[in-house]
């Protein structure tokens, strides 16, 4: 320490010699001062406290002279650190898949129509409360890793087509869909209105679940929107939130002793003039399904109809003083009017893009929107509702009316348009991507976007 003190001293004099009288008088009352600071830091590290700074520091001049070697510590601690954090979050991760592989099995498996009929909603806030896509871990949520990736089966079922596709969900749910399975399932297997034959249709599905690799993977079922119908009621309106409701029965279109209904609270249980939504669907043609999914025996996510999760995305991101959605099938049209959390009503169109479909794309495309929007100026002219900007369009129909070189008619926007989701899909890299339909496109969009609203 001293000889360091005076080689800074004997370099000091040399340039005191190029200043004048006055500035080496200043620089010298500096040296002083500075050299009075530094006893004081030598007294007080004969202290505790004060040592094991010092010898911290000298450490760090020690490791500095041989080649650098702190950089290599360092990284050293960060792996590590990086090692425990990952240890102490599979750990986590796997409980809760655990967890939520029993709950989900037990959603299903074995399940009753009457359970069903409260889980059309609720089996989503299960699998919420169980985030086994997230981390809560200090990983950070810009990263990926593909440990802790989640594979999962979507089927889709409509107009007499059973679309499986086998998907994998990152920790940010980002979606890539690695295969995919598209069929045509015949009207003795599934007719208009429920599953004519379980054993089969199970078969079918079981097929193509391993096909895809998907038999210990989470399906979540999707069924067209054409098979469930939606209102929303003021709970002060009524005299119980029961299907034995008067009113709620009077919205059914379908025999009561046919009828299952579902309820959704849009706000607060204890506020009285609460909104409840409520879906109905043919309670014949639910069972037919939870009879095959019993049979199939896989881990279920859930059962849900198309066209609601979509409007849900759709008006948590764009606002509109009211959001129009159309779903387009074959024979029949679905449109779903509403806002918010709030209020929510479908009608039902008796026509589809099969009414229209020629060699012609452009006219075809043309006749059916044009019914389309006077359809839905009919609707809202009853409910002195005003026309969007933009009504919303998805479904198997809009792959049958539009290709990439199309356009939809001004005061129409696809879905696709919205992003609602991250997701990969290049059908020329999947191994496997058998379909029967010229264009998936759309429908493969609304699949995903369901998709992560639920999970």
């Amino acid at each position: 320490m001293k000889k360091n003190k005076l080689i800074s001293l004997k370099n000091l004099l040399k340039k005191a010699k190029h200043f004048s009288h006055a500035k080496f008088k200043l620089a010298k009352l500096k040296f002083k001062e500075s050299f009075k600071s530094d006893k004081l830091i030598l007294e007080a590290s004969k202290t505790d406290k004060y040592k094991k700074i010092l010898e911290k520091i000298n450490q760090f001049k020690d490791s500095k002279k041989s080649n650098k070697k702190p950089k290599k510590s360092k990284k050293l601690d960060s792996f590590i650190l990086e090692v425990s954090i990952r240890h102490k979050y599979k750990k986590i991760l796997e409980k809760i898949n655990q967890n939520s592989s029993k709950k989900l099995n037990k959603i299903i498996t074995g399940l009753q129509l009457q359970n069903l009929s409260n889980n059309l909603f609720r089996v989503f806030k299960e699998i919420k409360n169980y985030n086994f896509l997230e981390s809560k871990s200090k990983v950070s949520i810009n990263k990926s890793n593909k440990k802790y990736d989640q594979k999962i089966g979507i089927a889709f079922y409509g107009d007499h087509n059973l679309i499986i596709v086998s998907a994998v969900v990152d920790l940010n749910n980002n979606v890539n869909l690695i295969s995919l399975n598209e069929m045509p399932i015949p009207s003795h297997v599934i007719g208009d209105t429920l599953v004519e034959d379980s054993n089969e249709l199970s078969n079918i599905i079981l097929d193509s679940l391993t096909l895809l690799d998907l038999l210990n993977s989470p399906l979540l079922l999707i069924l067209s929107s054409s098979y469930f119908n939606i209102h929303t009621f003021n709970s002060a309106d009524l005299k119980q939130i029961s299907q034995s409701d008067s009113q709620i029965q009077s919205k059914s279109p379908y025999l009561p002793a046919n009828t299952l209904v579902d309820f959704l609270r849009m706000s607060d249980r204890k506020i009285s003039n609460s909104l409840v939504r409520t879906i109905y669907s043919k309670r014949d043609f639910i069972k037919s399904w939870t009879n095959t999914l019993e049979i199939i025996n896989v881990p279920i996510i859930g059962l849900v109809p198309a066209a609601v999760h979509i409007f849900d995305s759709i008006t948590l991101k764009i606002i509109e003083e009211t959001t129009f959605l159309i779903d387009i099938e074959a024979t029949q049209t679905t449109v779903l009017i509403g806002r918010n959390l709030a209020e929510l009503h479908s009608h039902k169109l008796p026509f589809g893009y099969s009414l229209y479909i020629t060699d012609n794309l452009n006219e075809s495309s043309k006749n059916y929107f044009e019914r389309a929007l006077n359809s839905v100026k009919l609707i809202i002219q009853e409910t002195n509702q005003k026309l969007p900007l933009n009504i919303f369009v998805m479904g198997q129909g809009l792959d049958k009316l539009s290709n990439p070189e199309f356009s939809l008619p001004k005061g129409f926007r696809s879905i696709s348009d919205l992003n609602l989701s991250n997701y990969s899909y290049q059908p020329k890299t999947m191994q496997i991507h058998e379909t029967v339909s010229k264009t998936i496109e759309n429908s493969i969009c609304s699949l995903v976007s369901i998709l992560t609203s639920c999970v």
